[in-house]
């Protein structure tokens, strides 16, 4: 095998894998002497990526080679001769770092971008379960329950655009403790009418619980009341669950939050009271201090059932489970639940597989950091929230306002204010890494400058506007853009598809808004050097140049189109 024995035929744009490029150093690497799968995992494109275009660190061969990784470096050069994909190599102490034939990059990388830029048939046949979203019933969608439906419904759609077959579920929690708190609030207030009242019950039930433990028993007295099917807590219930999904539905066609399957805790109680049963018949589960248990190993054992024969939302998960391995023979079941839950499903996990469910190894929690309201976290019961409708209404006021000063002739202007306010709300979630707090502040959460959702639209509506003022790119050949500028944006663009499945893979959505940062930032970069510069403009005299520029014009639209709509974002052609 050599270098240019390596077929352009061989890559797949869309799939992530390893470009002609990349391959081709592999090539040099094997003629050099080294074990091609080494090569193929140490390949990278380096972090200054003004020094090369591709690199080859040699430390991983050193071992096994008995020498040194500068002289595998030099031989690794002595081995290399330019070929259609590779110009230049040289050796930099333990690195090679490799030259591409740029022409042949730009042609390439600007031919894979088109609507479906970054799609893959990697997860083709494989089966991924998301759950997300998740509220309590009987009370309005508040900020902080935006996280996990905003990161859920990301990465369903990567999951989806990269091949694989997706479920996403709401599992509601409408049963238990915190259902008798609110039916302790009923006996007060009497009985809800809307959603919201149902809220302010809520909050007045769990202040009598904490204050007084004769409240708290009767909380307790009506959750097993309801898993009894006690007709008047069902009454309750059944109302409780018809307006809260209702309300949720409007909240989440706003944010354009799908579920396919909505399920919740209460359809489990009666499956959970017979799988302690026969957990405590086959010696799986077992009597503590009046309740039942599963030892899982670690510090405290799995509680399944407490002392006044009540089931736990952990029993219930543990059905869920099991049901929902038996209705889809998942490849994998994503958690995505706050940060505060992750011993509960190590221990989750653990009961799983005590029980003999061997698959539980396929299920993951993605745990999120919480929002955190003056430094404390937000709860519900204690009154201190933030209703979600009330930030999405802010932010379309806010856009709203920004449009009537800066574009008062806008067409549409209600829609893209709805649009950018919602940007600015869900960026905040699936911007920035999973596992971070966010400090609930409405001007940060309501950002349009920066690092924001409604400026990577604002992007994606300049490239928009260029087009719209050049036309159709024509007959256009990419290795006229030979600029710095040019040849950053060109490398972004072929980075995609990459990004999306490590994205896909480490269930972390903020490495495509990064990655569209980054665009965006060397789009504009290279848009306002052309306004200092008319060389660099883009609608050039020269039509073959105009030609070329407009197509890198029309791929960084489509990949900035196509990473916004993955992270649950409208792109806008006008703002």
């Amino acid at each position: 095998m050599t270098a240019t024995s390596i077929p352009s035929e061989d890559y797949d744009p869309q799939a992530g894998g390893l470009s002609p490029f990349e391959q081709a150093v592999v090539g040099v690497a094997v003629k050099a002497g080294l074990p091609a799968e080494e090569a193929r995992r140490a390949v990278t494109v380096p972090r200054e990526r003004d020094r090369a275009d591709l690199t080859l660190p040699c430390f991983p061969f050193a071992k096994a080679l008995k020498r040194a990784p500068g002289q595998i470096a030099a031989e690794v050069v002595a081995a290399f001769q330019p070929n259609e994909w590779l110009v230049a190599a040289e050796a930099v102490g333990p690195f090679v770092n490799f030259s591409l034939n740029r022409a042949a990059f730009a042609r390439r990388a600007l031919e894979a971008v088109d609507e479906a830029y970054g799609r893959s048939d990697e997860g083709r046949g494989k089966t991924i379960l998301v759950e997300y979203g998740s509220p309590n019933i009987a009370k309005p969608l508040l900020f902080h329950h935006l996280r996990s439906a905003a990161i859920g419904q990301a990465l369903c759609n990567l999951f989806r655009w990269r091949g694989y077959d997706v479920v996403g579920m709401t599992f509601l929690g409408d049963t238990g403790t915190a259902f008798g708190r609110l039916l302790v609030g009923i006996e007060k207030l009497g009985e809800p009418e809307d959603i919201e009242t149902f809220s302010r019950t809520y909050v007045e039930g769990s202040k009598l619980c904490n204050e007084n433990d004769a409240h708290m028993e009767r909380a307790r007295e009506w959750a097993k009341r309801l898993e009894e099917d006690d007709p008047e807590a069902l009454r309750h219930w059944e109302k409780a669950r018809r307006l809260s999904l209702q309300g949720f539905s409007e909240i989440y066609d706003w944010l354009g939050t799908h579920h396919d399957v909505i399920d919740g805790e209460k359809m489990y109680v009666r499956r959970a009271q017979e799988l302690v049963g026969r957990l405590l018949a086959d010696g799986k589960a077992e009597e503590s201090q009046g309740g039942v248990v599963i030892e899982t190993g670690q510090k405290t054992p799995f509680l399944v059932r407490k002392s006044d024969g009540a089931t736990l939302y952990g029993t219930r998960d543990i059905v869920a489970a099991i049901d929902r391995w038996e209705r889809y023979a998942f490849d994998r079941m994503l958690y995505v639940v706050d940060i505060a839950q992750e011993v509960h499903f190590r221990q989750l996990f653990a009961a799983l597989k005590r029980i003999g469910c061997d698959w539980a190894e396929r299920c993951a929690h993605v745990a999120f950091g919480q929002v955190l309201i003056a430094g404390s976290r937000a709860k519900t019961r204690e009154g201190q929230a933030v209703h979600l409708v009330d930030v999405l209404r802010e932010g379309e006021r806010r856009a709203r306002a920004v449009i009537d000063e800066k574009n008062a002739d806008l067409a549409d202007k209600d829609a893209v204010a709805k649009a950018v306010g919602t940007a600015a709300v869900v960026f905040c979630d699936v911007g920035f890494p999973v596992r971070k707090n966010i400090n609930f502040d409405w001007d940060e959460i309501l950002s349009f400058d920066g690092r924001t959702g409604p400026y990577l639209q604002y992007v994606h509506a300049s490239a928009c506007s260029i087009l719209r003022k050049g036309g159709a790119a024509g007959d256009a050949d990419p290795a006229r853009l030979e600029h710095a500028l040019e040849w950053d944006l060109i490398r972004r663009l072929a980075e995609f598809p990459a990004v999306l499945g490590k994205a896909a893979r480490e269930h972390e959505p903020s490495l495509v808004s990064s990655y569209l940062y980054d665009l965006a930032r060397e789009f504009r970069a290279y848009h306002t050097a052309g306004a200092r510069d008319a060389s660099l403009r883009v609608l050039v005299d020269d039509e073959t140049m105009r030609a070329a520029r407009l197509k890198l014009v029309d791929a960084v639209r489509h990949t900035l189109a196509n990473g916004l709509r993955l992270l649950g974002i409208q792109p806008l052609e006008e703002m």
